[in-house]
């Protein structure tokens, strides 16, 4: 009878031990994403623990987060088996540049998957990895998704290096089209705002381009901004921002859209902070997370032209923000919603704008702000 206690008795701690094992484990995992990878649009850390077997399979983006996590693993002397990867692979060349006016990101590798973002012509790419025609790629601001392999073109360092090399364009209408010769009879692609070509050599008024597959063109050079480096294109002209934005008023919204063929509002607000030389956060949700509060009481006279204006909610007692506009003074903002339009925070104008006004939550200054 002893000899079955002791069993059972056995029995009962082993499956204690595992069970507080696992779950020790499984609290390291969370611990390790809340501070390595909060958002998940921006960072990977997709990592599952299978009690079973001791394994830990997943991958991450972040070196530091694996051997982070491998640190606490062993200081509670708990043996696993590693199989976490840790990307960019390296298998596959780990540099892009989007060869179309607009190219889709998606959530998953598939036509179907749900349209997160999109990528205008000459937009770097960093390749995380590669699933039969898709690739997961993360955008200069950070976003991660899955783009097409007919989206990219898929380059070594030395390739991608040399293409940036010497002087490159940057297209600043809203629609245009290279052609293949100077007399303009052929086309070779259609052009958005912000779409970024090498520069060859320039004739007349005319700019001979480079596509990043190595197609060439001729383009209007007075629709074109030349510059070196990005660098170069970093102003805080605030006069620039409006011309830019009265120029899309009218482009429909399209969820996921970041071009002038469609935009959705944060598309919307960073596409003209692009064509300003600054590069931020792609959704509203993050946008709102840089620059300095000016106003959180609809103080309209405390607002600069430029400044973002946040709409949301409370859910659960937590702040959700699902729109973004910019301020273009005099009690006026424009926005993508339904279409690029412009707005008044005023309740007398015509062009007032009471469903976001009710959702108003606050303004934040990133050009000029004191951060």
């Amino acid at each position: 009878m002893r000899t079955i206690y002791f069993f059972i008795f056995f029995i009962l701690i082993f499956f204690s031990c595992k069970e507080n094992k696992n779950d020790l484990v499984l609290a390291h995992i969370n611990s390790i994403k809340s501070k390595h990878a909060p958002d998940s649009r921006t960072a990977l850390w997709k990592v599952n623990f299978n009690g079973e077997t001791n394994t830990i399979k997943g991958e991450t983006d972040s070196k530091e987060a694996k051997l982070e996590f491998l640190k606490l693993i062993e200081s509670n002397n708990i043996d696993i088996n590693d199989s976490i990867t840790i990307l960019p692979d390296s298998s596959v060349p780990n540099f892009g540049i989007v060869n179309n006016s607009v190219s889709n990101l998606r959530k998953s590798p598939s036509h179907s998957s749900e349209l997160v973002s999109q990528a205008v012509l000459g937009t770097k790419l960093k390749v995380l990895k590669k699933d039969g025609e898709w690739y997961l790629v993360k955008t200069p601001e950070g976003y991660i998704s899955w783009i097409d392999h007919g989206g990219f073109t898929n380059l070594k360092e030395k390739e991608f290096k040399n293409y940036f090399e010497g002087e490159k364009v940057i297209f600043n209408e809203v629609f245009g089209f290279s052609f293949k010769d100077r007399n303009k009879k052929k086309i070779v692609s259609d052009i958005v705002m912000g779409s970024v070509l090498k520069l060859i050599n320039e004739e007349s008024n005319q700019f001979k381009v480079m596509y990043p597959d190595g197609r060439t063109g001729w383009v209007d050079n007075s629709k074109f901004i030349k510059y070196s480096s990005f660098d170069e294109l970093k102003n805080n002209d605030l006069e620039a921002l409006v011309l830019n934005a009265e120029k899309l008023v009218g482009i429909p919204y399209l969820w996921g859209g970041t071009s002038s063929n469609g935009f959705d509002c944060s598309g919307f607000t960073k596409t003209l902070y692009y064509m300003n030389g600054l590069i931020i956060p792609r959704d509203a949700s993050q946008q709102i997370q840089i620059g300095q509060i000016v106003d959180s009481v609809s103080n309209w006279g405390n607002l600069k032209i430029g400044d973002l204006l946040f709409f949301g909610y409370k859910n659960d007692e937590k702040l959700k923000i699902d729109h973004v506009g910019m301020w273009l003074g005099n009690n006026k903002f424009i926005q993508s919603s339904k279409n690029v339009r412009i707005s008044s925070v005023s309740p007398n104008d015509k062009d007032y704008d009471s469903y976001h006004m009710e959702k108003y939550i606050m303004t934040k200054r990133i050009i000029n702000s004191s951060e």
